[in-house]
């Protein structure tokens, strides 16, 4: 009889809400229970997905019949609870950024190295269709030797959206802001597609928000492969776009607009469209409105990863590396020259 992987819910905020939908719609996983340091915020929850209340993270890391908790709090407390649940012997679904510090990200690795544990790091633009067949088509060569790799991600995020929680906007709890927060997806995705980053040179502003991070910044990268390419983020445009995400290579260029394929200029190679449903992403404007089905996707991965002991698709290891961007962007910024990434 095949076994059914039961979840908890840790951070019952906004996010929350795709998490326990992505398990109740996987048919190996169910929804045990939740927790929020504001019990009446897990109280509403559990009552709208049928679920119980963990009064505290050690009863529910305590719990038997949780196998995977999902962590959905604010940046700043992904690590420390994701370090708690491992040592509990809890796999462990994490929201982005994974970790907003060196130290974190080293003890968050350790953590899971020696429990033995699988982790996987929320990042579901990477099994969109689109994103997937992109990278396919730049594995096999088709675009030729890669040259350059852009993203663009201007976005709109209100003053009321940063004062509805006192810890958006903040270092230590988001970890920074037009990058850290609302870019991390897209600068992954970027990074995934063009093979890994090897220098970066960052410019971070705070310019139009009343918050502690950057609203807006352009990053200079250099790719491991030795290509080239922009990372620009901004969470003031009015009224905010799509992202925008730009390979180009000496046989071709593909454009993607948030999840679609919008441009595929590539010698000898026709795209099948039909292949790549459409997306309907507005999160550029409004950061509740993306779909569920890659959420699902990713979290079935995990399930599957712990079936047959192997690495999730967006394991520790690979969660790491747009934080290690982001983090040397902000230390370009400051110091005024070039990092280089280890």
């Amino acid at each position: 009889m095949k076994k059914t992987y039961g979840f908890g819910i840790i951070g019952c905020g906004v996010i929350s809400k795709w998490h326990a939908s992505a398990v109740e719609n996987i048919e190996n996983a169910a929804l045990i229970g939740a927790y929020d340091a504001f019990k009446p915020s897990a109280e509403k929850f559990a009552a709208e997905h049928g679920c119980r209340v963990f009064d505290t993270l050690e009863e529910m890391f305590d719990c038997k019949e949780i196998d995977i908790v999902c962590i959905c709090t604010p940046s700043g407390l992904h690590t420390p609870i994701a370090i708690q649940a491992a040592d509990a012997g809890k796999n462990v679904v994490v929201e982005k950024p994974m970790a907003i510090t060196k130290d974190q990200i080293s003890d968050l690795i350790a953590a899971v190295e020696r429990n033995k544990i699988k982790l996987a790091v929320i990042s579901q633009l990477r099994f969109t269709n689109a994103m997937q067949k992109v990278k396919s088509a730049i594995d096999n060569g088709e675009l030729g030797r890669l040259l350059v790799g852009d993203v663009y991600m201007k976005y709109y995020r209100s003053p009321e959206y940063y004062a509805s929680a006192n810890w958006r906007g903040t270092w230590e709890m988001d970890g920074g802001g037009a990058l850290m927060n609302q870019g991390i997806h897209g600068i992954d995705v970027l990074q995934y597609l063009m093979g890994g980053v090897k220098s970066v040179f960052g410019v971070c502003k705070t310019l139009a928000r009343d918050i502690a991070v950057e609203d807006t910044a352009s990053v200079v990268v250099e790719y491991k492969n030795g290509a080239v390419g922009t990372i620009q983020g901004t969470t003031c445009v009015e009224p905010g776009y799509p992202r925008y995400i730009e390979i180009s290579g000496t046989r071709g260029t593909v454009m993607l607009k948030e999840d679609v394929v919008v441009r595929w200029d590539v010698d000898g190679k026709q795209l099948d469209e039909s292949r790549i449903p459409k997306g309907n992403y507005n999160s550029f404007r409004n950061p509740a409105t993306f779909d569920l089905e890659n959420h699902r996707r990713q979290i079935a991965d995990l399930i599957d990863a712990i079936e047959n002991d192997r690495r999730p698709l967006v394991d520790v290891y690979e969660g790491k590396k747009p934080v290690e961007i982001i983090l040397a962007a902000y230390e370009s910024s400051r110091l005024g020259k070039k990092i280089m990434l280890e």
